[in-house]
């Protein structure tokens, strides 16, 4: 059973509100809502604690019943959990995640694991961002980076936004040389977005590719397009001046998804 925490002085409240601002360095990151749990739960993610209302406790503490034992189980009032979250109305239940056990974070040298990768170069949109992220775990892609003055792949509203699938795509921030030329080594096609280039849906998206997108205002950078080895565009109607980043990726994405499938709608 949950133990009891009802000051509002406690050092549990004022480490969960320390979280609230993120940072490069952190080994912690908060999360929030009872899908974000519920899927971190499932990915055998590295939990320290969680934290409920009775109320929560009460129509969905079956979801703690599985739990590690390692995890410490607190219930709270509604008054104390809204001091702890970054949301206005939160459900219920947040957690703090650890980093400590993180998996897949470093650059693979298996080819077989960057079969369809995004990396995103200085989104600094947390809603669009995990949107993309989303958006790529539904195409079956491999691998998510962030170029270092991206978002931080820990912002909370970037974690909500994924609706729970960070957990199973966890974003990594590694600069976009970095990337590229590891990539390439590899024999991956790299193909960056831009307003002018080929058209997506006349290139050859079958082979092991990487996607890197900017955001609205200043596009990927220009270094990056140097290293790149093709460039790509969305055509769009005349007049319009540019796409949201995380519609432009899922547009790329779901072209690549249709290329690569055996299943061809008529």
């Amino acid at each position: 059973m949950p133990q009891r925490i009802d000051s509002l002085s406690n050092p549990h409240l004022k480490k969960l509100k320390r979280l609230h601002r993120v940072h490069s360095d952190q080994r912690q990151f908060l999360i929030e809502g009872t899908h974000l749990v519920a899927e971190a739960l499932q990915a055998r993610w590295s939990l320290e604690s969680v934290y409920c209302t009775d109320d929560w406790y009460d129509s969905h503490g079956n979801l703690l019943q599985s739990a590690p034992d390692s995890i410490e189980q607190y219930q709270v009032s509604p008054r104390w959990l809204r001091q702890a979250a970054t949301t206005e109305n939160p459900d219920g239940i947040l957690a703090i995640a650890n980093l400590s056990d993180e998996k897949g974070f470093e650059l693979s040298s298996n080819s077989r694991d960057w079969s369809l990768t995004i990396a995103a170069d200085g989104v600094q949109d947390p809603g669009n961002a995990g949107t993309l992220l989303r958006m790529a775990v539904a195409t079956g892609a491999n691998r998510f980076f962030l170029s270092p003055d991206s978002v931080s792949p820990f912002h909370p509203k970037m974690l909500r936004s994924t609706a729970g699938q960070w957990f199973r795509l966890p974003p990594q921030a590694v600069s976009m040389e970095t990337l590229i030329t590891h990539a390439k080594k590899l024999e991956v096609r790299v193909i960056v977005a831009d307003m002018r280039g080929e058209p997506i849906w006349s290139m050859d998206l079958t082979v092991p590719t990487m996607f890197v997108v900017g955001n609205e205002g200043s596009g990927v950078r220009l270094q990056a397009k140097r290293l790149a080895d093709a460039i790509c565009t969305i055509p769009m109607a005349s007049g319009v001046e540019s796409l949201n980043v995380a519609t432009a990726g899922t547009i790329i994405l779901y072209e690549t998804m249709r290329q690569r499938s055996s299943f061809m709608v008529s």
